[in-house]
């Protein structure tokens, strides 16, 4: 029995279990906020022992290798896995992980993210080195284990990993990180896995019969009488014209307007204002898919998927859409993005949203590259020549445009910093982001001083809006906290970042112009822009137009808990593994301490209404398929 025991104290899978269950009560502190050592052995050293005992029952020869295959494996993973949470705030899922060919864009601003703590997960290797130069004179570790033994452990781990899951894979994950704080790492991305799997063999059988749901109901949802369409003030007074909807990258609201040093940071938009409705209140909804989620929204008043990017369920699909439906009105839509097609499967993307053509790399080319793409200058110049040979031959177009510079990390080159910053913005990330959002600005103008040039401008409808954040997560240092406090004069609030611009112009329209204050989301600029058009939607829409209904109720999830919601006047934020429920006022854009017992209680009427468009709107798209 002491012989057993000794051998086993001094064998590879002693030295690796230990040290490997020590990097996850690490990562589960960094990762999730939690110091409960019992949580992290009972949910996660399950799989330790799994994994652990099938390599000394598998390998004869080699344990010391397969040893440390995974443990570096594990070791860079839960790295990637950290860094992936500073940057996006959200702790990744299998789905994620699966996916990091898609996160080329954003390379250079998570390696940013590197912190020294890092590091520690790869010490135990070092030490191992360090044992190994020692051990010509003292043998540690050794290969001798009991096969009987490992048997054990193989089936206690097997148990354990079989009852949690068991447990836990008929409740509904909200947020990932909350989940796997009270249900395990491993455990989570499992039950992930088997939800995602079990809700797309249902094959949803959706319609208006089977499931209730008619526009009329969405829109009570919300706290309003629906009213169709074609009813609604201002309904087609654009009819017949031109759309052109440009998507600005990370453009976020508190720009606009606003100087700095006596310079303005968007001139070209702000003096666009006095000519167009400018939509105060409008906030992000992507999910996981980012900017390719944006164009998803806009494009058909559906939400994102959320966990996973939506672009990667499209495929073969065909989509209720803005472009669809101008398409029955003898429109040519096209797209226009100086990046690679391919990413995020934009290439399955635009077809099943109904586009004629797309403009992609292979068009724009690589001149005056910035940063991963050509710049807005050049982008801009080479659009307006398809513009102008589209407008030649069509009647009518649609054209979506979507620009790239103003992207992370926000370095220009010193020929295109515009702003004179002052010295505590220099070599900061809110500082490039200030100069990048004013060179995109510039770019802009240019386009729209050619749009009227060639007397485009009048006969289109102009919409701009930001697909999502720029300024967030960890990038964001202490420094630049104090830099956006200070320009803002508040804390910089997750209103803040999420609060996106929303322009629309119709030129010669006097009456529609001005500030429009009511609360929207991106999932809301579609049917707003078809209201104009003179487009009543025959297929169902989640969003509404923003200038005939005051109430609203938008969900987001992926960067926040699923769950939370923003209303007229309330941003709730559902629980999470770092924090209890939030609420924030939007009016003052100050959190509501203690004004709740019970946050999740009080608005548990607006939790469950929420919870049922993102439903419904699921359901929806999985019977396009």
């Amino acid at each position: 029995m002491k012989d057993s025991i000794k051998r086993l104290l001094t064998s590879y899978f002693f030295y690796f279990l230990i040290m490997i269950s020590l990097k996850f009560i690490i990562l589960r502190y960094l990762l999730l906020q939690d110091t409960s050592i019992w949580a992290g052995i009972w949910y996660d050293a399950s799989f330790i022992l799994i994994f652990m005992a099938l390599i000394e029952l598998v390998f004869k020869r080699g344990k010391a290798a397969a040893y440390l295959v995974l443990d570096l494996f594990l070791s860079l993973l839960f790295i990637g896995m950290l860094i992936y949470e500073r940057y996006f705030g959200t702790v990744p899922t299998y789905y994620d992980l699966s996916q990091l060919n898609q996160v080329g864009s954003v390379n250079e601003s998570m390696w940013l993210l590197v912190n020294g703590t890092d590091f520690l997960f790869l010490a135990d290797l070092l030490l191992l080195v360090v044992i190994w130069i020692v051990g010509r004179t003292w043998t540690y570790p050794t290969k001798q284990t009991s096969n009987f033994a490992m048997s054990v452990f193989l089936i206690a781990g097997l148990v354990i990993a079989i009852f949690n899951f068991q447990m836990n894979k008929g409740e509904p994950i909200l947020d990932s990180a909350l989940f796997a704080k009270e249900n395990g790492l491993f455990n989570t991305q499992f039950v992930q896995y088997y939800q995602d799997q079990t809700n797309s063999e249902k094959a949803f059988a959706f319609s208006g019969e089977d499931q209730n749901v008619t526009q009329q109901k969405i829109e009570e949802l919300k706290g309003n009488s629906y009213t169709p369409m074609s009813e609604h003030d201002y309904f087609g007074v654009a009819e017949d014209r031109n759309l052109i909807v440009v998507q600005i990258e990370s453009l976020q609201d508190f720009v606009i307007g606003e100087s700095i040093d006596g310079q303005e940071i968007t001139p070209n938009i702000n003096e666009w204002l006095n000519d167009s409705m400018y939509f105060t209140d409008v906030y992000q909804q992507i999910g996981s898919g980012n900017t390719s989620d944006a164009e998803f929204l806009m494009n058909t008043s559906l939400y994102p998927l959320g966990k996973k990017a939506t672009t990667d369920q499209v495929g073969g699909m065909e989509l209720p859409s803005l472009p669809r439906m101008l398409d029955e009105k003898s429109y040519h839509n096209v797209t226009m993005h100086a990046d690679e097609v391919e990413y995020w499967n934009r290439d399955e993307l635009y077809p099943a949203l109904g586009f004629d053509d797309y403009y992609d790399d292979k068009f724009y080319g690589e001149k005056d590259t910035v940063g991963f793409g050509p710049s807005d200058g050049w982008f801009y110049h080479r659009s307006m020549g398809a513009i102008d040979e589209i407008d030649e031959e069509y009647d009518k177009f649609y054209a979506h445009v979507l620009s790239l510079t103003s992207h992370t990390p926000f370095e220009m080159p010193a020929d295109k910093e515009g702003l004179d910053l002052p010295s505590e913005y220099e070599g900061t990330l809110t500082g490039n982001y200030l100069q990048s959002v004013h060179y995109a600005d510039q770019a802009l103008g240019e386009f729209f001083q050619d749009l009227k040039d060639r007397g485009l401008w009048e006969e289109s409808v102009i919409a701009l809006y930001g697909d999502h954040s720029g300024l967030h997560g960890k990038l964001l240092k202490d420094e630049d906290q104090d830099l956006l406090a200070d320009f803002l004069g508040e804390r910089y609030s997750l209103l803040n970042r999420f609060n996106i611009p929303f322009i629309v112009g119709v030129p010669g329209e006097e009456e529609l112009t001005g500030t429009v204050d009511h609360t929207g989301g991106q999932i809301d600029m579609m049917p707003t822009l078809l209201n104009l058009l003179g487009v009543e939607p025959e297929s169902l829409y989640f969003g509404h137009n923003l200038l005939h209904y005051e109430n609203n109720l938008l969900g987001m999830r992926y960067y926040v808990p699923t769950s939370s919601f923003l209303n007229n006047g309330t941003f709730y934020i559902a629980q999470n593994s770092r924090f209890d429920a939030r609420i924030l006022n939007m009016q003052t854009n100050e959190r509501i301490e203690g004004a709740y017992k019970d946050p999740n209680h009080a608005f548990k009427e607006e939790r469950e209404d929420i919870l049922q468009l993102l439903q419904w709107s699921d359901a929806y798209f999985e019977s396009l398929r």
